[in-house]
């Protein structure tokens, strides 16, 4: 018990607990193709009394989607929040983020919401910008990668992956929901 006490100061001190990873992800879009976007997400790794890795409590998360044929360019998308489905609608050359908190404290600063998700769009290439969340997105299954583990993702996460550790996810991960319930 000691060196726990001991060491819990240096490692805080040194920075063991901060979190800066990157990857790639494979993301199929509603229209079937499927795209390759590139990740990051900073933030501070959360541990167990033995100083174990447990999870990350996101601080910045972003997309960065690469040229898409017949699809505007976005800029990055960056937020504090975890996203959890993206697609495109090229009738109105929108691209379409919905994410959503993994801690009490984002909800609580963010005043409490009835959803817990965001709607981000970018139409035409130009800033990402928050707008309602429509009930047509309510249902929508996530197509993004929810749990990024503190030790690292690999250089491309394919959708074999994700399928796997979807039936593991938490269900505000897993699609959009209607219900507003949250364990704050």
């Amino acid at each position: 018990m000691r060196l726990i006490l001991l060491c819990m100061p240096v490692v805080t001190m040194v920075g063991c607990n901060r979190m800066s990873e990157s990857w790639k992800e494979e993301v199929r879009l509603s229209d079937g193709r499927l795209i390759v976007v590139k990740r990051t997400a900073k933030g501070t790794i959360t541990r167990d009394i033995a100083m174990r890795a447990t999870g990350w409590k996101p601080k910045e998360t972003t997309l960065r989607i690469a040229q898409v044929e017949g699809a505007a360019k976005p800029p990055v998308w960056r937020s504090p929040l975890v996203p959890v489905v993206m697609d495109y609608d090229p009738a109105s050359s929108t691209w379409s983020v919905v994410a959503t908190h993994m801690f009490c404290g984002t909800w609580y600063e963010m005043g409490r919401p009835t959803s817990p998700y965001v709607k981000y769009i970018s139409v035409g290439g130009e800033a990402w910008r928050v707008v309602p969340l429509q009930p047509g997105w309510v249902g929508r299954r996530g197509n993004l990668l929810s749990y990024i583990r503190p030790t690292g993702e690999s250089g491309l996460i394919r959708e074999q992956y994700k399928e796997m550790l979807w039936r593991q996810d938490s269900d505000r991960y897993k699609w959009i929901s209607a219900s507003s319930k949250t364990n704050c």
